[in-house]
C-alpha cells in the first residue's frame, strides 16, 4: 500500500514539473446569403401618382443594392414618350433611405448597406414626377439586386 502511494505521488510530483501545451486551431464557416421578397411584384400608380410595396430582405452579411430602371421611366406603349419618377428605398430597422430618379436609373446604380440585416423590411415607394395626362398604358420594369458584399463593410 505505502509502495502504491509512493507511485502515485511520484507521478503527481513528476506531471507538475513536465507539462506540454497543445495549440488548437478553431475554425468555422458560414457562407453568406443575401435574399428578399417583394410583398407585391406587380405595382399600379394610383391616379395621383404613387405606388409602393415592401421587400422582405433576409441577409447575414453587409449588402450591395443595385437598381435599373429599363425604360429609364414609365414609358406609354406604341410611344417614346417617357415619365419620370423618383424611387425612395427605405431601410425601417436601419434608418435609412436612398431616393434615386428613373432618369438616373437607366444604368444600373449601387449602394453599400453596412448593417446586416438578418430579418429586416424595406419600403419601396414611387412617385411621379409630372402627372400622366395622355391615355394608355404605361410600362416600366425596375430591377433591384441584392447581394452580399464585402466590400461595403467586410464579413466578419
Amino acid at each position: 500500500m505505502k509502495k502504491r502511494i509512493g507511485y502515485l505521488l511520484f507521478f503527481c510530483a513528476f506531471n507538475a514539473y513536465c507539462s506540454d501545451n497543445v495549440n488548437l486551431t478553431l475554425s468555422g464557416y458560414i457562407p453568406e446569403k443575401c435574399g428578399f421578397t417583394a410583398v407585391n411584384n406587380n405595382l399600379i400608380l394610383s391616379s395621383d401618382g404613387f405606388a409602393n410595396t415592401e421587400l422582405v430582405i433576409d441577409c447575414n452579411s453587409p449588402m450591395r443594392v443595385s437598381m435599373q430602371s429599363i425604360n429609364g421611366g414609365l414609358r406609354r406603349q406604341h410611344s417614346t414618350k417617357v415619365n419620370d419618377y423618383n424611387v425612395k428605398l427605405s431601410i425601417l430597422d436601419e434608418n435609412y433611405s436612398k431616393t434615386v430618379s428613373s432618369q438616373n436609373l437607366k444604368r444600373t446604380q449601387a449602394f453599400n448597406v453596412n448593417d446586416i440585416l438578418f430579418k429586416s423590411v424595406a419600403k419601396l415607394q414611387l412617385k411621379l414626377v409630372k402627372p400622366l395626362i395622355y391615355a394608355g398604358n404605361y410600362q416600366d420594369i425596375l430591377r433591384i439586386e441584392m447581394t452580399p458584399s464585402a466590400v461595403s463593410g467586410g464579413v466578419w
